[in-house]
């Protein structure tokens, strides 16, 4: 249980960071300070890079704060018994 809530709290701190890249950027996950989230950034955040195809809808190879907003950050659930 508090697996899932520690990956859902950093998803949502994730999506919150990079939201306000749109009006700042010194963003800890923006390293490059571009505004927007490489797929080498984008490892830091659980999931992403799986929804890569479906995010970067320009496919610009970036997820700018729009495209970043649709990120549904999924739970990993345990085997059942």
């Amino acid at each position: 249980m508090t697996k899932k809530i520690m990956t859902a709290l950093f998803a949502a701190l994730a999506a919150a960071a990079v939201i306000a890249a749109e009006s700042q950027t010194d963003v800890a996950l923006d390293t490059d300070n571009n505004g927007s989230l490489s797929q080498e950034e984008a490892k830091a955040i659980p999931g992403l890079i799986e929804q890569w195809d479906a995010l970067d809808v320009n496919r610009d190879g970036q997820l700018d704060p729009a495209e970043f907003a649709s990120f549904v950050a999924v739970e990993t659930k345990a085997p059942a018994n």
